[in-house]
Parts: C-alpha cells; sequence; structure tokens
C-alpha cells in the first residue's frame, strides 16, 4: 500500500520521518483509516473523526462522569490538537503547546503578555504540567488539587509547610492568593498585598492597630515581617529579624503615629 499511496502522496511519505509517528503510518497501513475509492466523509476518511478514532483509543476516549472533559476531545475533535499523521511534538500534538492551547485560549495568552508576574509553566508554554489535555476527575482538567499540584514543583514550600506552622490558605488552597496563570501583581498575587491579608486579617482591629504601632494599614507591607506561607513562629514571623524587632522594640527605631 505505501508504494501505491506515495507514488502521489509524497507529503505523507514524509511524516515517516518525524519523531512521533502514528503506527499505521509507520506500517503503511493507509487503508486503516482511508477508503481507496470513495467516501462520504472528507479526505477519504472511513468515518467521521470519533468513529475512526474509536476503535484503537476507545478506552482512552471515554468521558469522566463529575469531573471535566476537554471540549475537542468530548466532542471526538482529535484533530484539533493532533496530527493524524506524524509530528515532531510530543503526543502527535499538531503545534507547539503555546500555539495550539492559545489558538482557543487567546484570553490566557493576553494575560501573560501583559501580566507583571507570569506562572514558569504558563510562560514556556508547558500547559500540560498542571492540566490534563483530555479530561479529569477535578475541575479545570487539573491533574491534581491544589496544594499538592504546586507542592510538584515547588518542593522547597513543601519542606517548610510539612516542618512548621501552616499559614491556613497555604496549607488549603493556593489559589486562595495565587493566580495560576498570570497576575497584574507580583508573585502572581490574587490583588494587592493589603486587600488581599485583609480578606481575612480585619486591619481595622484595635488589635491590630496596637501590634503594628498604629501605622496606617495601607502602607505596611506584610511580607516585610511575616512569612505568607509557613513559620515557626506562632504569628508567622520570618526566621532571620532584625533584633530589635525580634524582642518587640520597634519604638527604638520608629515614632508612633499619633491619628
Amino acid at each position: 500500500m505505501d508504494k501505491v499511496c506515495y507514488a502521489c502522496h509524497t507529503d505523507a511519505e514524509a511524516k515517516m520521518s518525524k519523531t512521533y509517528t502514528h503506527p499505521p503510518v509507520i506500517n503503511a497501513q493507509c487503508d486503516a483509516c482511508h477508503v481507496s475509492h470513495g467516501s462520504n466523509e472528507e479526505d477519504l476518511l472511513k468515518v467521521s473523526g470519533p468513529k475512526l478514532c474509536q476503535p484503537c483509543h476507545g478506552s482512552f476516549m471515554k468521558e469522566v462522569v463529575g469531573g471535566s472533559n476537554h471540549n475537542p476531545f468530548t466532542e471526538g475533535m482529535c484533530l484539533t490538537c493532533h496530527d493524524a499523521h506524524g509530528s515532531n511534538v510530543k503526543g502527535m500534538a499538531a503545534n507547539t503547546l503555546g500555539p495550539l492551547c492559545f489558538s482557543c485560549h487567546p484570553d490566557l495568552e493576553k494575560a501573560i503578555e501583559t501580566g507583571k508576574s507570569r506562572h514558569t509553566p504558563t510562560g514556556t508554554a508547558e500547559c500540560t504540567q498542571c492540566h490534563s489535555p483530555h479530561n479529569s476527575k477535578l475541575s479545570n482538567l487539573l491533574m491534581a488539587r491544589s496544594p499538592d499540584l504546586c507542592l510538584n514543583c515547588h518542593k522547597d514550600l513543601k519542606a517548610q509547610l510539612g516542618k512548621e506552622k501552616v499559614h491556613s490558605p497555604a496549607g488549603r488552597d493556593c489559589l486562595r492568593c495565587h493566580q495560576p496563570h498570570a497576575s497584574a501583581e507580583t508573585a502572581l498575587l490574587t490583588q494587592k498585598i493589603q486587600p488581599l491579608c485583609g480578606q481575612c486579617h480585619d486591619l481595622k482591629k484595635a488589635s491590630f492597630a496596637k501590634a503594628h504601632l498604629e501605622i496606617d494599614p495601607s502602607v505596611i507591607e506584610c511580607r516585610n515581617c511575616h512569612d505568607p506561607h509557613a513559620s515557626k513562629d506562632p504569628k508567622f514571623f520570618k526566621a532571620t529579624n532584625h533584633p530589635p524587632f525580634i524582642g518587640g522594640s520597634c519604638e527604638d527605631c520608629h515614632i508612633v503615629e499619633k491619628r
């Protein structure tokens, strides 16, 4: 079959030299997918897309009930993401992940381009580090729940969270404070530090004002003194601090504001 088909389809023969090649192409079994003479489907296919792929990939093509399923996968539009013959990209992807994923998710591409900070896998278009391209038992096609998913890469935090007093959001869900793709703030924060911390900590309480020498909360940079993830200190103070600060004698250096 290969000599007959390749006599005209010289471009198809070139697909065999790709890094990842579809087995029917390797084995010159063009008739595994195509009809030799005529078909009611495009490209002389035996049947439409999903039905064509299902005989070989049936067990893989089952939708997840109660989870999330990628639209092209659910609709059986395999060729939205894959090249049917061969590709130099893993998984026989039709393009590198950035252009491939952004062709349907242009909003993410714009956020990455304009953001002050961006998640490394997002910046390098390694979307599949966090997301399944087909389906998942979790929402948003996630490969695992937060914080477990995040700690696969952030191993320094994993060790920290395992030994010390853990800040509640950090121990439960990183997305309480961080954007997963890109942010207009530093460190992928969902918003500026004062309103972010103010969601859980009442910055107007008298006890807060007393502990912070009556300083205007809008100018306080919480991360200068507190570790946002974990600490050995019950107040989440950082491991290394200025000696007067450790002794609680802030007024040695600072003038108390009178409001």
